[in-house]
């Protein structure tokens, strides 16, 4: 038995246990998603794809040159998102493409094979068991890793349930309507940033709506933003994008409204309070196939060819604005909550101010001219501006409930990622009888369902 092991890790078992060990880490980003019928379809599939590729190396001669290069290989198809984020940080994105990781692929493989020419049998034997051996210490660490970041987050969870209970009421309860505007900055960041007036401030406030001066989010990234907000100012900092969208999808401000006798509606790509979002853009995984596909090569091609529109995000805006103006005319017998999550002025800038399409919005707001950045966020706030007033309009006696209208965070545009414009978005309240005093004393957005009694 102990031969037989002993046998095994002198043969190049690690191009195998790559695979194992990239399930592993994308597994253990989060738990309690892991589904174990496909994960062994995802491993059992890796191994057969490179028994296949090995078989053919043997049956046309090329195994001679060893089969390390497949780990080149598939580091770069599986974590090809990763490395292109981190060698763009540093190289002109512009100059990253999937040829020149390819190439980089060849020229290892061909810098190993010349070293192996140089190194006897018995010592590549010992490499081998020194790299499988490697490899399985790694996978051991990758688990135990994970399994601490799940108990860390199953702690913060449980003490995210029995933290004491705010007042969450609504004053004379009545229906409560919350639009928010991804990326929409502050008035004053937008003055700053972009040398550009808000009209909606002064369109809102004629209609009564108290307008925030100088409103913060807990975070910059809308997933950790609208995560704290639906866990009710809940602030530390979760572990990652995963974790947060679990949070999410377990929303307690959702479920204390329906103990209230509040309804749910939710316009949106995510999953809250257990109510499944209208449309998948695949923005943050939410389901243990995306979390494991999410970032490969392969997957992202087959996504960029058979995506149903050029503007996935433009659709997914219009499908929202579309059944905004259908259930918000809805007759019910409960009061409702209700959610819609615009992205807008998130980039991609789709529109120009008058609605039309923007033939030709910006892809890389990193190499992008100032000037023209300027140009296309404000053109597009300005058409949100637009969408959003008219949606206030289509509201059926609106002035008898409760509006929130804000953004998720700042503008991240052209500052700096520590600049704290980045978590200073807008936001405008209004319902019947409001203490605008009161409304003045909140800081975060997060705050907001404190406030609306």
């Amino acid at each position: 038995m102990g031969k037989t092991i002993t046998e095994w890790l002198k043969s190049p078992v690690y191009v195998y246990t790559f695979g194992l060990f990239f399930l592993v880490y994308k597994s253990s980003q989060y738990f309690p998603s892991f589904n174990l019928l496909l994960f062994l379809i995802f491993f059992l599939s890796y191994c057969l794809i490179n028994y296949l590729i090995i078989l053919i190396q043997k049956k046309i001669g090329f195994y001679r040159y060893g089969v390390s290069w497949l780990v080149f290989l598939w580091m770069a198809i599986l974590f090809y998102s990763p490395i292109l984020l981190s060698v763009s940080e540093t190289i002109d994105p512009t100059f990253v493409r999937v040829r020149y990781l390819l190439i980089i692929v060849l020229v290892l493989s061909l810098l190993i094979y010349q070293i192996k020419r140089y190194i006897h049998i018995d010592r590549l034997a010992i490499l081998n068991y020194f790299l499988n051996i490697f490899s399985l210490i790694f996978i051991g660490l990758t688990v135990l890793s994970g399994f601490q970041v799940y108990l860390k987050e199953g702690r913060r969870y449980s003490s995210l349930q029995s933290s004491p209970a705010r007042d969450v009421s609504i004053k004379n309860k009545n229906d409560v309507i919350w639009i928010l505007l991804d990326e929409y900055a502050s008035p004053a960041s937008l003055e700053s940033q972009f040398n550009f007036k808000d009209p909606l401030v002064d369109s809102l406030k004629d209609k009564g709506f108290f307008v925030f001066d100088g409103l913060h989010s807990r975070s910059d990234v809308t997933i950790y933003s609208v995560n704290s907000l639906f866990n009710l100012d809940y602030s530390p900092p979760v572990s990652n994008f995963m974790y947060a969208t679990g949070y999410l999808n377990k929303s307690i401000w959702v479920k204390r409204m329906k103990n209230l006798g509040f309804e749910f509606i939710s316009l949106d790509f995510q999953n809250i309070g257990n109510h499944n979002k209208i449309e998948n853009l695949r923005i943050f995984p939410d389901n243990y196939s995306d979390q494991v596909l999410r970032g490969i090569l392969f997957v992202d091609i087959f996504n960029n060819l058979f995506e149903k529109s050029a503007m996935p995000f433009d659709d997914y805006n219009q499908m929202v604005i579309k059944q905004f103006s259908r259930v918000v005319r809805v007759r019910r017998s409960k009061y409702a909550l209700m959610w819609a999550h615009l992205l807008i002025p998130h980039p991609p800038f789709y529109r120009r101010t008058n609605g039309e399409i923007n033939k030709s919005p910006i892809l890389d707001l990193n190499t992008a001219p100032a000037l023209v950045v300027t140009k296309q966020y404000t053109d597009y706030l300005s058409y949100g501006n637009s969408v959003v007033l008219k949606m206030l309009n289509e509201i059926p006696d609106w002035k008898s409930k409760t509006i929130i209208i804000s953004g998720d965070h700042g503008a991240r545009m052209l500052i700096s990622p520590d600049d704290p414009r980045r978590r200073q978005p807008f936001g405008a309240i209004y319902y019947p009888g409001m203490d605008k005093n009161k409304l003045s004393k909140i800081k975060y957005m997060q705050e907001i369902p404190f406030y609306l009694h």
